[in-house]
């Protein structure tokens, strides 16, 4: 055997109680479950430690950063070792036409180089031997921009045939589903009947159908209702993404959102969610402006913002939204050098309302759109009943990132290094919100069951070895939202496909992770 554990307090994902067991590895799968002792290459002592496969992360953005930084330090020092790409419409491919424009300015920043099909970025990404397991869905966005680019019109026939074989190229090529980012554009300008005509095309290869609904707060009653409209006229699986009731005006409706997934789970639809263990989301700044601005390419969207016209209605909108909003969001990242003083700040200290709308227009101008902005718009209460939820997962809504080098840019959410231990330390072990059993579960299988992720998320003979091994007295996210690449504590090991990815918390320089297509 090339790796013996002894003495582990295993959770193995089913949602079962602990048992103590040995485990063997072989090469890259768990060959031994039992009370027998073995030789082997290393032996690791895992008394007083729990040991689990390793975490599902189910809601990613690392289709670029991780070939930036293939290390993946903010993952898989948290215990991850799976992660779920192209969510929010976003996907690595197709990238043909004005999405190859969209995302040259990311990429240019990263020091990476287009590419237009999932062949050609695979190829990329094994090339730098990725530190964690790859999986994706196609984005709804990548596929509409790659065919019609980012104009606000209604599809034609002869579009949607075209956007169902790009999708169905995908689907062969071993995606998991289709997603949708239906606040971004080019998906907020598509309507129900396009997205169920590409839904359809999911149901041959059991993908699941995965969404940023159309409203997470004034409209989400309605974005829900259009949700289960796909899953059920397509007959297919739904999941929401960052399940949310995002403002305060919203809070209330959390109770029924949550009584609306169950009657419709009640009638059959499989539907699940994801969250990510905060009351701050994070997203681009321009995706806090109305639909009108965003329409077009890059240079549309800038010549617009430089338009007084277009300055005066964009302040007429934020006076509308008060200085309660600008006081919530948190500029994160701009990518305009002498800018860059301005990140960690909220929007309220910088500017009022009398000036806001310059204010963003010109950082938005000068870093090229690229302003992230954290905004802090959810309330405690609803963050914990969406995880006590049992078809709810656990999401960083991140991209893989390293605490130095080309990743380690400006403030980002901490939920990119800190998410799992979180979650386990603060809404479980403390709170008790659920059972270590249950919370290992929404964590492991429940995912690879979800997104059809085969012979992981279990520690079962004969299963990858992915696991992780952490200490329940220590486990604790450090990542805060002004040292957001703080590595979290208590993860002892993080073995990748048989292979020990981090000791003690620390990188080992082993890259084991897999594409899973």
């Amino acid at each position: 055997m090339n790796l013996f554990i002894e003495n582990a307090s295993i959770l193995d994902g089913t949602g079962k109680d602990f048992f103590k067991a040995n485990i063997g590895i072989k090469d890259n799968k768990i060959v031994y479950i039992g009370k027998e002792k073995f030789t082997a290459e290393r032996i690791i002592n895992a008394n007083e430690l729990i040991l689990t496969p390793g975490f599902i992360d189910t809601h990613s953005h690392s289709e670029f950063t991780i070939l930036a930084a293939p290390e993946a330090e903010g993952k898989i020092t948290q215990g991850i070792t799976t992660e779920v790409n192209g969510n929010c419409g976003v996907s690595c491919s197709p990238m043909i036409g004005e999405v190859v424009e969209r995302k040259l300015p990311e990429l240019t920043s990263l020091e990476l180089t287009p590419w237009n099909t999932i062949q050609e970025y695979i190829s990329q990404l094994e090339k730098v031997r990725p530190a964690i397991n790859f999986a994706t869905l196609c984005g709804h966005g990548n596929i509409r921009g790659s065919i019609i680019g980012y104009k606000n019109i209604k599809v034609r026939k002869k579009d949607i045939k075209k956007m169902k074989e790009l999708l169905y190229k995908e689907l062969l090529s071993g995606v998991k589903g289709l997603s949708t980012g239906l606040i971004y554009p080019p998906g907020m300008f598509a309507d129900s009947e396009e997205i169920i005509e590409l839904a359809r095309t999911l149901k041959k290869f059991k993908g699941i159908y995965a969404t940023h609904m159309r409203s997470e707060g004034d409209k989400l009653f309605g974005a829900l209702e259009e949700t289960i409209l796909i899953g059920r006229m397509a007959d297919i699986s739904v999941h929401i993404s960052h399940l949310k009731t995002s403002g305060k005006g919203n809070w209330w409706k959390i109770d029924s959102v949550l009584k609306m997934i169950e009657d419709v789970k009640k009638e059959g639809l499989k539907i699940s969610a994801d969250r990510y263990p905060y009351i701050a989301s994070a997203t681009d700044l321009d995706a806090m402006l109305p639909s009108w601005i965003v329409e077009g390419t890059r240079d549309d969207i800038i010549k617009r913002l430089r338009s007084d016209t277009v300055r005066k209605k964009i302040k007429e909108y934020l006076k509308q939204r008060g200085m309660d909003f600008l006081n919530s969001l948190l500029i994160s990242d701009v990518a305009y050098e002498k800018d860059k003083k301005i990140e960690g700040k909220r929007l309220g200290e910088l500017t009022d309302l009398e000036s806001a709308s310059q204010f963003i227009c010109d950082i938005l101008i000068r870093s090229n759109l690229y302003v992230g902005v954290i905004y802090f718009g959810m309330k405690e209460e609803n963050l914990e009943k969406i995880l006590s939820q049992p078809y709810v997962m656990i999401g960083t809504d991140s991209s893989a990132r390293c605490s130095s080098g080309i990743t380690a840019k400006g403030k980002p959410h901490p939920r990119g290094f800190g998410s799992f231990p979180r979650f386990i330390k603060k809404y479980v072990l403390d709170r008790g919100l659920l059972s270590l059993q249950d919370s290992i579960r929404k964590i492991t299988y429940l995912p690879a069951k979800t997104f059809r992720i085969e012979k992981r998320g279990l520690i079962k003979e004969g299963y990858f070895a992915d696991i992780v091994i952490f200490d329940p007295a220590e486990i604790e996210d450090r990542a805060t939202f002004t040292e957001p690449f703080n590595v979290s504590k208590g993860i002892k090991y993080v073995i990748v496909n048989g292979e020990i990815a981090v000791e003690d918390g620390t990188l080992t320089g082993k890259r084991n992770g897999k594409v899973l297509l």
